[in-house]
């Protein structure tokens, strides 16, 4: 067998792994502490299939917990299920709702506290809750992202995480080319229901990502 069929057939075993806990995610709710454990255990499956070495995937895991942690210490435990916290390389991206302004600026200061944090990407917005339906929505918009990124043979799925809030779209991750990133941008352009859409990933070699 050829380097470049093994390439392919490992590239191949990750999407799988990753469609697999993508699909597992979708189908649980994010509102109370048991689907959040299962969600975890979800992703855990996607950071094993990550492009990426092991010890930056689990710092970017530990990275979260503590971010979670942090939240509940403040005790912002209605914010803890508003704001949901994507980790990548240490750049966090903070996307949900909250109450009050002040609540959205001092969700990014709790962040910046902790150590390990590169940067924070403040999405959140103000206003009231929103409903079921929304939330159902915005579960369809990231799966059908996720799977049109992982049936492009031209873009390495694994190394884009999708957060989807009232039906804006939010990607953070590592292109490894322009054009992939293009490719990733046009897919959820393609996407129904997307009202915006916000791109936080940076190019491989960015030198960003070495600070």
């Amino acid at each position: 067998m050829t380097s470049v069929h093994k390439e392919t057939l490992t590239r191949a075993g990750k999407s799988a792994l990753l469609l697999c806990s993508v699909i597992a995610m979708a189908s649980q709710c994010s509102c109370t502490p048991v689907s959040t454990a299962i969600g975890a255990s979800a992703r855990a499956g996607i950071a094993l299939a990550e492009d990426r070495p092991i010890n930056e995937v689990v710092s970017d895991a530990a990275l979260k917990v503590a971010i979670n942690t942090q939240l509940l210490e403040a005790s912002f435990q209605d914010l803890f299920w508003t704001v949901k916290t994507t980790v990548f390389e240490g750049r966090v991206l903070l996307t949900g709702r909250v109450a009050r302004n002040n609540l959205r600026d001092k969700t990014s200061e709790i962040v910046w506290g902790i150590g390990g944090v590169r940067e924070v990407l403040n999405e959140l917005e103000v206003g009231d809750g929103r409903d079921v339906a929304d939330s159902a929505r915005d579960r369809i918009i990231t799966v059908s992202l996720r799977s049109k990124i992982l049936g492009d043979q031209q873009i390495s799925g694994i190394n884009y995480k999708i957060s989807t809030y009232n039906h804006a779209i939010y990607l953070i991750g590592v292109a490894q080319s322009r054009n992939e990133m293009d490719r990733v941008v046009a897919h959820a352009r393609e996407v129904r229901y997307v009202r915006k859409l916000v791109n936080y990933v940076l190019l491989s070699k960015d030198p960003r990502r070495a600070q």
